[in-house]
């Protein structure tokens, strides 16, 4: 004897499908974070030369160290400051990054735990890229001179590297914020 059952799928309505509370709050939140990263823009930078005179420190000989939004490299002999503008720190990046995880919060609902791991990582690899665009720029700069070093790795490779660690961000908080979809529950004979 076998019984045909078949589970149902629930429709979900529109109400359903929008975001709640504590979504609503953390898509508010990062819209506020887009316009805070540019507000404050120079208090990020001297973060980010503070972070890279950090690490990159012992690995540069001569050592790095950071003053305000500098940080200081010795180039044949010649402690050099880089300066580490608007244009050049993550904030730049990060202020469309988050404008756009805003609204995706807003648009559809995402669990909690996913659209938080989503920011993290986001916010995560567009800041260690950049961080490992300006190290770069310094121990390019070291290593064969400003005049090619710092140019090459300046403009073009660490421009390369910005924009790659930008869209790799986007891209990894597309894919963790993108609805997961459950197979198909189909006729079960008992």
């Amino acid at each position: 004897m076998s019984s045909d059952r078949q589970v149902r799928r629930r429709r979900r309505s529109p109400e359903t499908m929008r975001p709640q509370g504590a979504q609503r709050i953390l898509a508010w939140g990062a819209i506020l974070a887009a316009v805070a990263s540019i507000i404050f823009i120079e208090q990020i930078a001297v973060g980010e030369a503070l972070t890279t005179a950090f690490w990159l420190n012992p690995l540069l000989p001569g050592g790095v160290i950071a003053s305000r939004d500098n940080f200081v490299v010795q180039v044949e002999g010649v402690p050099i400051a880089f300066h580490v503008t608007a244009g050049c720190s993550a904030a730049v990046l990060l202020a469309p990054a988050f404008l756009f995880y805003g609204i995706t919060l807003l648009l559809r609902r995402i669990a909690f735990v996913r659209a938080l791991a989503a920011a993290v990582v986001m916010i995560a690899i567009i800041f260690v890229t950049n961080q490992l665009r300006l190290g770069m720029i310094g121990w390019a700069s070291q290593t064969w001179g400003m005049d090619l070093g710092y140019q090459v790795s300046h403009r073009y490779v660490g421009s390369a590297l910005a924009i790659v660690g930008f869209c790799a961000g986007i891209a990894l908080l597309f894919l963790l914020t993108s609805a997961h979809r459950r197979p198909h529950r189909r006729t079960i004979a008992a």
